[in-house]
């Protein structure tokens, strides 16, 4: 086994609403039991006593909470973690990084993961290894969108296949109603959210209700992202 590992589970973007594809529950459950599956694996083998996995979100600054755009979910899984702690500690990307290294015994890549606080916190001296046992959501996993899903015409126009093409607002949108309902309102982006995710998502749902075609809505979007990216 590789020292170190890098794993993406891509599910959590879902393909909004459109009809016939997986539904975001759907979508959202299978990637947690994906997650869980992995530490099942790990814990019954006879790695699990040298192992941590660190699972953070991606692009979470663009889907703000109600305190701030800059946090996010992190969980750090591991014989040698505080089993079932939540710590309050403030750390960073950079602070999951330095714990890797140190974990691995690296120096620092650069300035920032040098400075940056390890998550001392979220570890202990005395280990647990009691294996873990995925649990199977209790979500169904093949459940499709109706045809008249929420927000399924909208999502049949929006590029969800591309990654990150979809401003995370519109997909916030998206996910709200399929949970909510359609006349269900959605709240609002939370404190520091990107002013340039903002603006793309006002010209997408402007330009859909415009009746801009499918193909040319993908192409503002692309447009757009390659400007808010530089």
């Amino acid at each position: 086994m590789p020292t170190f590992n890098y794993l993406i589970m891509p599910n959590d973007h879902t393909n909004g609403t459109k009809p016939g594809f997986p539904t975001p529950s759907a979508l959202v459950a299978d990637n947690d039991y994906g997650v869980g599956q992995l530490v099942d694996v790990i814990s019954h083998s006879p790695i699990w006593r040298s192992s941590a996995i660190f699972v953070v979100e991606d692009d979470s600054q663009d889907g703000a909470d109600h305190v701030d755009a800059h946090r996010m979910p992190s969980l750090v899984i591991s014989p040698w973690t505080r089993h079932g702690a939540v710590v309050h500690t403030r750390y960073d990307q950079e602070s999951v990084i330095r714990s890797i290294e140190l974990v691995l015994g690296l120096k620092p890549l650069s300035l920032f993961d040098a400075l940056a606080t390890p998550m001392y916190d979220a570890f202990t001296s005395s280990p647990d290894t009691t294996p873990y046992t995925a649990i199977e959501p209790d979500y169904p996993l093949d459940a499709t969108n109706a045809p008249r899903a929420a927000d399924a015409k909208l999502s049949s126009a929006l590029p969800f296949t591309s990654v990150d093409l979809v401003p995370q607002e519109v997909s916030d949108r998206v996910l709200w109603h399929s949970v909510y309902g359609q006349n269900s309102s959605p709240p609002a982006p939370g404190p520091d959210a990107s002013p340039a995710e903002r603006s793309r998502a006002h010209e997408a749902l402007a330009a859909y209700r415009h009746g801009v075609p499918a193909k040319r809505l993908r192409a503002l979007l692309a447009g757009s992202n390659r400007k808010a990216d530089g």
